[in-house]
This record gives structure tokens, C-alpha cells and sequence, in this order.
């Protein structure tokens, strides 16, 4: 279908001698239309800050006076993929909880360069989901299903 989202992955782990691939497929398609999609390509300081800010995309047709809806920070976060798409070496950290991230957090996802992040995460909202890159500014690829509360 035209709305799902499919992240694969493949992992080559384990020891040369008994070495592994591990693969596996998620497909995640909006149940109703108060489930809508977000995508941005956003820009992540040092600074604790939303991950996702913005509005939903218009998936239907609309007129040009029509305006788009925004997101609130009490929105369910039904799938999150993040990618890391800055030319430095620079990291994301990213924390679901409502946390500051950082590289010294348990609790953060570390998300270095050319490299991404997927999940399911029904029970989340938008204004718990929050970013700091390790230096300067980062460029991030946010893709979102998320159930318009």
C-alpha cells in the first residue's frame, strides 16, 4: 500500500566461525485517517531540544488555501526513523522519554553518521522525543507515523 512504511534490515554478526545474518521486515500502515504522516529534513544543535516540529504532510488532495495540520506534542509516535545524513562525523543522540540526550545517557540512541534508527513506538508522544547532535549542527532525515491526538 501507497502509506505503509517497510524498514529491512540485515545484520552480518557473530564471530567469523559461526557467523550469522540476521534479517527481518516491519511494515507499519496507518489504521485510520487520524494516523498521518510527518517528514522533515531537520537540523539537530547541542541544544536539548523536539525532535519533530512542524506539520503533518497532505497525503489527499487540497486546494491552495487549504493549510496543513500541525503536529502537537501530545501526538502518539506509532513509527519513528531517524538517518543521520550530515557529511561530518558528527553523532545524534536521541532520547523517547522525555530525557536530555547525550553521550553519556543510558537511556540515549546513538545515531552516528550515514546511520539510522527504526521503531515501533505506540505508547511515545512528540513532545518526549528529543535531540542533541555531539558537535555543531546535524542534518537529519525524520520520518513519522503519528496518531493526530
Amino acid at each position: 500500500m501507497a502509506d505503509d512504511a517497510i524498514a529491512t534490515i540485515q545484520v552480518q554478526g557473530l564471530p567469523d566461525e559461526i557467523q550469522r545474518v540476521f534479517a527481518s521486515t516491519m511494515t507499519v500502515t496507518p489504521a485510520d485517517t487520524s494516523e498521518k504522516w510527518y517528514y522533515k529534513l531537520s537540523s539537530v544543535d547541542t541544544g536539548d531540544d523536539d525532535l519533530m516540529v512542524g506539520d503533518f504532510l497532505d497525503y489527499t488532495a487540497v486546494n491552495a488555501e487549504t493549510t496543513t495540520t500541525a503536529i502537537s506534542s501530545s501526538d502518539l509516535v506509532l513509527f519513528l526513523f531517524i538517518k543521520n545524513v550530515n557529511s561530518s562525523s558528527a553523532s545524534i543522540y536521541v532520547t523517547i522519554d522525555g530525557s536530555t540526550p547525550s553521550s553519556t545517557d543510558t537511556a540515549s540512541i546513538h545515531i552516528g553518521q550515514n546511520e539510522f534508527f527504526c521503531a515501533r513506538l505506540p505508547k511515545t508522544t512528540v513532545g518526549a522525543i528529543h535531540a542533541v547532535s555531539s558537535s555543531g549542527t546535524v542534518d537529519c532525515i525524520v520520518a513519522a507515523l503519528l496518531d493526530d491526538a
